[in-house]
């Protein structure tokens, strides 16, 4: 589905919801509380420093991003894992690692926040993106494409050395009332919940960020 097509369906999805959930208030918003992955990994302090920041919302992605540096790290990088929104100054690392699911058919907007906010930085150092989506369940050439459109304004404000397409993970029981009535109306009958991610490619991909960025 692309953009415009998801757009539209989504918004006859949200208008549905709104009439007929309209006396839930606030508690329709209410997000289930997810633990996201923060963390540092210390390596040989003769490597460089390593940031993995990510946007996941519903913890999947960060699990992605756990994955990445984990592989740094085994080849020397200190690195730290952490949110987006738990992201003050990047000027003590070397590299970056920037992570976003798609959400509407883009990057989340903090993702991109965080790419426009810190390029003069991140356009100085190795800087790789990393895009998790449910779409690429259907992992082919068309679907590829379609996400790629998705991440294209990121890679407008800044050009990475390496960027990679991921398979996600969908679990409506961590998405609040609203969110999960809109994928389930757009699943269409058919059950949205599901991993798609390939641990393997994941990891085959960290290791060719080594040469890239360490």
């Amino acid at each position: 589905m692309n953009r415009r097509k998801f757009l539209k369906t989504a918004g006859i999805a949200t208008g549905g919801i709104v009439l007929a959930c309209g006396g839930l208030g606030t508690a329709a918003t209410i997000t289930p509380p997810i633990d996201l992955i923060e963390k540092q990994i210390k390596g040989d302090p003769n490597m460089k420093k390593v940031l993995v920041t990510y946007s996941s919302k519903a913890g999947s992605t960060s699990e992605v991003a756990a994955a990445i540096a984990e592989v740094l790290n085994k080849n020397g990088a200190s690195v730290t894992v952490a949110p987006i929104k738990k992201v003050d100054d990047i000027s003590n690392y070397q590299a970056v690692v920037v992570g976003s699911l798609i959400r509407m058919g883009l990057w989340v907007g903090e993702a991109k926040k965080f790419v426009e906010t810190n390029k003069a930085v991140l356009e100085k150092i190795p800087t790789a993106y990393f895009t998790t989506c449910a779409t690429l369940k259907e992992d082919n050439e068309k679907t590829r494409a379609e996400v790629a459109g998705y991440v294209e304004p990121v890679h407008q404000i800044l050009t990475p050395v390496e960027s990679a397409l991921f398979g996600g993970k969908m679990d409506t029981s961590k998405l609040n009332f609203f969110d999960r009535k809109i994928t389930e109306m757009m699943a269409k009958g058919e059950n949205p919940n599901g991993d798609y991610r390939n641990w393997d490619e994941i990891n085959a991909w960290a290791e060719k960020l080594v040469p890239l960025m360490l």
